[in-house]
């Protein structure tokens, strides 16, 4: 672990590069200075060494400001310093004509030093009017002769050395060693939000001033992120690196504070070993939809168990009202003779009201299995015709006695569908006991079925009390009624259309209602059920299963009075 805490090998080779050509160009002066004093005697010597000392000062103030080099002053007083040293070596020694005129390269050679294509044009433009200006001058006969034998010693050596330095500097540029680290430095120091230069690793090689605070002196992402996010981001910039134009990626950051972050990187390619990653702080965001998330959990546990207790009272339910219902059945149709008429009404009304919460609780347990998910559709080919003209007939007492009419029109030719045929019913009662409850005597209600490409499209509609556009926004929810229901002296629950509404979805349908106050209310539904692969033959009505299941309810009434009677 405490390999890892120290800072990589390229961070210390950016180091030793700032530190590079100043430490070649100053131990090469000095050697040449030893050699020229051991040539030379008297004022020849302190010359010499006078020279060495100019031509060590901007080394010198290349190395005094290598903690702020990354401003724009500090970089152009290095280059103006190695410009100034060129101009007065060529001047002091009678012009261009000496191999002094090499030195023009080491203000371009300091500002790739530096990592920057702006300041190396700049440096380069600076050194070719310092040229023209030693040769101007030396052309007018304003420069010194020159300066005697110890300078001219001086001269061959410092041009090979300033080949030296110029080849040293190629080859640390072409291993990757300043390059790309003083280069991120030039960038994002202008920028204004947290940016980090990353190499293929992971390793921070520059940081912008807000990743520098958020990451302190840290030369690596280690103490800042676990492992395993470390290594999605390790990932991602291989596939960065490779080819894909950015990322985004979000980790777990603790900032220099040691403060929780959940941090989104976006990952960009910069050059072919360097990625830039943008940090944004989403911690509010993923707080906010965490928080949002476990409401929302909440509520659907909530509602899952709602919907499991309605499910299962509702089945504990029914089997006492099928005996009430069954009993006040026998004493409806006076199977043990006579019974006064105080007794026959009551009877009656036990009926009624166990009819009545019969169909609640199947209702109720409907809309529990549908909210559970737990309702499966069981699919069949069948005529849509059949269920039409079933359901109508079915109805049509209850219309009679209401005095409404009903109608229904249906197609000449079969319309073969694939839906469930039990569900399909229901929704054709639910339709058509709304319709005729809320019609008033001497009312229509009209039943369409039409079969349109590969939907089938069934309208129920009436010309009753109708309701408003309130209403219409509230009828298709569970337990929600119309205002106009009270016009209506039949009970309802205000799930009849929840439950046609949330058959016809399962069904991948639509539900469209229009109404209006007085004129009548119109329900259109689309169902696409049209079975294209039957050709026409469906599964016809079997009445004789119909006859069957009523003889053995039949049955069961009986062997049940017959167990009261003994």
């Amino acid at each position: 672990m405490k390999s890892e805490s120290r800072p990589s090998l390229l961070a210390k080779q950016g180091r030793l590069n700032r530190f590079a050509m100043p430490l070649l160009w100053s131990g090469g002066i000095l050697v040449c200075a030893a050699m020229a004093a051991l040539l030379s005697a008297g004022p020849a010597r302190v010359l010499v060494f006078q020279s060495a000392g100019i031509a060590l000062l901007p080394a010198l103030v290349m190395m005094a400001l290598a903690k702020v080099l990354k401003e724009d002053w500090a970089q152009a007083l290095v280059v103006l310093s190695w410009t100034m040293l060129a101009g007065l070596a060529c001047a002091s020694t009678g012009g261009v004509a000496t191999p002094f005129v090499l030195f023009f390269i080491l203000p371009v050679i300091a500002a790739q030093a530096l990592g920057g294509i702006r300041l190396t044009m700049e440096a380069a433009a600076l050194s070719m009017f310092a040229l023209v200006l030693v040769v101007a001058l030396g052309s007018g006969g304003l420069l010194p002769v020159g300066l005697g034998q110890p300078v001219a010693m001086l001269a061959p050596a410092s041009a090979i050395l300033v080949l030296i330095v110029s080849a040293s500097t190629a080859a640390i540029r072409m291993q990757g060693g300043w390059d790309e680290r003083t280069a991120g430095l030039h960038v994002l120091r202008y920028m204004p939000g947290p940016v980090l230069c990353l190499d293929g690793a992971g390793r921070i090689l520059a940081a912008s001033p807000l990743a520098a605070q958020m990451v302190g002196r840290e030369r690596t992402l280690d103490q800042h992120m676990p492992a395993t996010a470390r290594t999605r981001l390790v990932a991602a910039i291989e596939r960065v690196l490779r080819g894909t134009k950015s990322e985004k990626i979000d980790v777990d950051f603790t900032d220099a504070q040691n403060t929780p972050l959940q941090i989104e990187m976006t990952l960009t390619r910069r050059g072919t070993r360097t990625v830039l990653a943008g940090l944004h702080d989403v911690t509010a965001r993923v707080a906010r939809a965490s928080a949002l998330a476990a409401q929302r959990d909440a509520a659907l546990n909530a509602a899952h168990e709602k919907a499991q207790f309605l499910a299962g009272i509702s089945h504990e339910l029914r089997t006492p009202l099928n005996a009430i219902i069954g009993f006040s059945d026998m004493m409806k149709a006076r199977l043990f003779g006579p019974m006064p008429a105080k007794y026959a009404e009551y009877a009656d009304l036990i009926y009624d009201s166990g009819r009545h919460l019969v169909d609640l609780v199947g209702d109720v347990l409907d809309i529990s299995k549908i909210e559970a998910d737990r309702y499966e559709l069981s699919l069949s080919a069948f005529d849509s015709r059949d269920v039409i003209t079933s359901s109508t007939k079915l109805m049509q007492l209850t219309a009679e006695e209401a005095g409404v009419t009903l109608r229904a029109e249906v197609p000449a030719k079969a319309v073969p569908t694939l839906a469930d045929r039990k569900a399909l019913r229901q929704i054709m009662f639910n339709l058509l006991s709304n319709a005729i409850k809320f019609t008033p005597a001497g009312g229509r209600v009209n039943v369409f079925l039409r079969h349109q490409g590969k939907d089938v499209v069934i309208i129920v509609a009436d010309d009753g009390v109708g309701m408003s556009q309130d209403d219409l926004e509230r009828v298709g929810k569970p337990y929600q009624q119309a205002s106009s229901a009270q016009v209506s002296e039949a009970r309802g629950t205000g799930l009849g259309m929840a439950l046609v509404k949330a058959m016809t979805k399962m069904h991948g349908g639509t539900m469209r209602m229009e109404s209006e106050l007085g004129k009548g209310t119109r329900v259109c539904l689309r169902l696409p059920i049209v079975d294209t692969k039957t050709k026409g033959e469906v599964t016809q009505l079997d009445v004789r299963d119909h006859i069957r299941r009523a003889q053995e309810a039949s049955e069961k009434i009986a062997q049940a009075a017959r167990k009261v009677a003994g």
